[in-house]
C-alpha cells in the first residue's frame, strides 16, 4: 500500500503552491503510477469501479475530471491510503480552480488556454519563434497591429480584448517577485517582418533590446546564414509537474509531455542557441535595426555592409 511519503508520488506533501494545471497533471501521473505498481490494466480499474473502461481512459487522459467520491472509490481499489486520499482529494480541487484566464475564456481557443495556464505556473520557458515576436515580449502597439492583421474587418473590441490578454499575460510573467527564466531565439526574419507602422516596429524593437538586459530573460537573434531553423515555434514550459512542449502550426496546436519528445525539442533549441548571435551582437543587431525603422527606413541586412 501506498503511504504519503511513497516516493512514486509527485510531490505528496509538498508545502509549495501547485498551479491547476500543475495540480491536475500530477494527480494523472500518481494515478497511473499507482494503477501500474500494483500491475492493474486500465480496463480492470474500471471493471472494479463498474465504470466504463472509456470513463477510466479520459479521467488518466486529463480529458474529463474527477469527483470527490469516484476519486477516493479509485484510491480504494489503487491501495492507496488514507493520508494520500486526502491529498489527491486536495489536488483535485486544485485542478478544477480557476485561473485569471478565465475571464477571456470566450476569446480564445483550449490550446491558448492552456498554454497561459502553463505560463502562469511555470518556473523556466524556452521560445522559438520564426515569424513574429514571442506574445510574452510584445508591446501594446505590436500586439494590437498583430490581431488586427488576422481579420478583414476586425471588430475593435475583439482586438482591445485579446491585446489586454497578451498584456496580462506578459505582467504575470514578469512582475512575480520570482519570475521563470526565460531563455528565446527569434529568428533574423522576425525583426524585418513589418508588423503596423515603422514606429510601432522601432519600439517593438528597442522593447527587445531592453527586455535582454533582465536578469530572467536571454533573447539571441538566428542569423539568415545559419543552417539551423525549424519552420514552427515551440515554447517548452517546465515546472513541478514536470516538462511540456507547446507547438503552434498551420494546422493547430499540440501539446506534449512524453520524454522522448520533450528531449527532442530540448536538443532542436540547444542546437538553435548554438547557432544564434550570442548577446552582445544580438544587442548591436536590434538596436541598429531600431534605428533604422526609427529613421524612417526599411532596414535589410544585405544594405548594411
Amino acid at each position: 500500500m501506498f503511504c504519503e511519503t511513497d516516493p512514486r508520488l509527485s510531490g505528496v506533501g509538498d508545502a509549495r503552491k501547485i498551479g491547476p494545471n500543475a495540480a491536475g497533471r500530477m494527480l494523472r501521473a500518481d494515478l497511473r503510477r499507482a494503477r501500474e505498481s500494483i500491475g492493474l490494466t486500465q480496463a480492470q480499474v474500471a471493471g472494479h469501479l463498474k465504470w466504463s473502461l472509456s470513463k477510466m481512459m479520459r479521467i488518466e487522459r486529463g480529458d474529463v475530471g474527477i469527483s470527490t467520491a469516484d476519486l477516493r472509490a479509485l484510491c480504494e481499489v489503487l491501495e492507496l491510503g488514507p493520508a494520500v486520499a486526502d491529498e489527491l482529494v486536495r489536488r483535485a480541487r486544485s485542478a478544477r480552480e480557476r485561473g485569471w484566464w478565465h475571464e477571456f475564456r470566450g476569446d480564445i481557443g483550449p490550446g491558448y488556454a492552456t498554454l497561459i495556464g502553463l505560463e502562469a505556473e511555470a518556473d523556466r520557458m524556452i521560445h522559438f519563434d520564426c515569424t513574429v515576436v514571442s506574445g510574452l515580449l510584445q508591446t501594446a502597439g505590436y500586439a494590437e497591429a498583430l490581431q488586427s492583421s488576422f481579420l478583414d474587418e476586425p471588430d475593435p473590441q475583439w482586438v482591445a480584448r485579446r491585446v489586454a490578454l497578451r498584456l496580462r499575460r506578459q505582467q504575470e510573467v514578469h512582475a512575480r517577485l520570482d519570475p521563470p527564466t526565460l531563455s528565446v531565439v527569434l529568428d533574423e526574419s522576425v525583426l524585418y517582418r513589418r508588423i503596423g507602422s515603422r514606429e510601432i516596429m522601432a519600439e517593438q524593437i528597442r522593447r527587445l533590446a531592453e527586455y535582454a538586459r533582465r536578469p530572467h530573460l536571454e533573447i539571441r537573434v538566428l542569423p539568415f546564414e545559419s543552417t539551423e531553423y525549424r519552420t514552427d515555434p515551440f515554447v517548452l514550459l517546465g515546472d513541478g509537474a514536470g516538462d511540456m512542449v507547446y507547438v503552434e502550426s498551420t494546422i493547430g496546436d499540440a501539446l506534449f509531455d512524453d520524454d522522448a519528445t520533450v528531449q527532442d525539442f530540448r536538443k532542436r533549441f540547444a542546437a538553435l542557441s548554438a547557432a544564434a548571435l550570442d548577446a552582445e551582437r544580438t544587442g548591436q543587431l536590434l538596436h541598429r535595426v531600431a534605428d533604422g525603422y526609427a529613421a524612417g527606413a526599411d532596414p535589410r541586412p544585405w544594405l548594411w555592409d
